[in-house]
């Protein structure tokens, strides 16, 4: 069948934790890590670029004051100690530190007077399981502070333009960074969906053919892909909005034409998913159907056999009854000449059947 796509369901931890306490208490939820929570800063203009790995607590407060604009990705949210210090160096609000601990978190923005949060969902293929990873954006005038699950990501392609100085993201602000990190993970929505509308095309194709319990199995985790691929998606659509019709001093107006692509792609991206949704159901009855039809040939068959055989028992059965005095049963051509009779009945009956196009 190829590919089949699973959600990879991390076990959630300190949930319960929660049960009781007042707003803003800092409790990690989320998939357990023993991995150490990493920072990593970029500062970067126009002619110069300084990428440094490992950043200590002590070393990052001058690197998010710094005039330059400054990335800072930190792998991890489940130390809440290190995410709490770095919250308060930027002057997050509790309620925001607690989003952040929260990898089950909504996708959503919240405007501040200098910074504003950012939650969306990371999707990759790791392993033939839709991986579903949350990633938290701090925007502030000139930084932007990444939280992420754990180390990797889909950033790549980012870190090359700022190495290679390629297009404007070396000659713009932290909001053109902001925007460009956001495309990335939006881009990998289209990607993903193209992926899922070949996988259910081949899907349709193996169920016309020859429909099995895979194919129901196979069904059914694509349904399920696709639910968690709309809970991703559809209310990103709402954070892009308001991106869009806010306005803020640490977002500039000459980005608003690259939000509205942003835009774009994540209606495109919700269409994609309705109407994948819409095919699944339509492959979940065509399953049924064609299974039906498939079951009606074999019973077509087996009723056109048992019709035949039908005036053959007949004749059988008269002669299989144990009286003494039948006619022909004395005659030394009787046995031969019930088979010529059987056999003409049973040609004339085919015959008369292909004539109805019964088979």
């Amino acid at each position: 069948m190829g590919l089949r796509r699973r959600i990879k369901r991390p076990r959630m931890r300190n949930r319960t934790q929660k049960k009781g306490m007042p707003p803003g208490s800092l409790v990690y939820v989320g998939e357990e890590h023993q991995e150490e929570v990493t920072v990593s800063a970029i500062e970067f203009d126009e002619h110069e670029i300084n990428e440094q790995h490992n950043v200590s607590l002590d070393d990052l407060k001058p690197k998010i004051d710094s005039e330059k604009i400054t990335w800072v990705n930190v792998n991890g949210v489940h130390n809440v100690e290190i995410i709490d210090k770095i919250s308060k160096m930027v002057g997050l609000h509790p309620l925001t530190t607690e989003d952040i601990l929260n990898t089950e978190h909504r996708p959503k923005i919240d405007f501040f007077e200098n910074h504003l949060l950012a939650i969306v969902k990371m999707l990759n293929l790791e392993q033939d399981q839709l991986d579903i990873e949350q990633v938290s954006f701090i925007l502030l005038k000139n930084t932007v502070i990444t939280f992420q699950e754990k180390k990797g990501d889909l950033f790549d392609p980012v870190r090359l333009m700022l190495k290679e100085n390629k297009g404007k993201i070396r000659k713009s602000g932290a909001d053109f960074l902001f925007y460009s990190l956001m495309d990335v993970i939006f881009d990998q929505y289209l990607i993903i969906m193209d992926d899922m509308d070949d996988r259910i095309a081949h899907l349709e194709g193996n169920i016309m053919e020859d429909p099995d319990n895979h194919s129901l199995q196979d069904i059914n985790e694509y349904k399920n892909t696709i639910l968690q691929l709309k809970k991703t998606v559809w209310p990103v659509r709402e954070v892009v909005n308001k991106l869009i019709n806010r306005k803020v001093p640490y977002i500039s107006d000459s980005i608003s034409f690259y939000l509205q692509d942003i835009h774009d792609h994540i209606v495109q991206a919700n269409d994609m998913v309705e109407t994948s949704r819409g095919q699944l159901y339509g492959l979940l009855d065509v399953y049924y159907s064609t299974l039906s039809m498939k079951m009606n040939e074999i019973m077509k068959v087996l009723t056109i056999v048992s019709t035949i055989f039908i005036p053959l028992t007949f004749i059988a059965g008269i002669y299989g009854m144990n009286f003494a005095h039948m006619p022909e049963l004395s005659l030394s051509w009787g046995y031969p000449a019930v088979w010529i009779i059987m056999i003409i009945i049973t040609g004339i009956m085919v015959m008369y059947f292909k004539k109805k196009n019964w088979f």
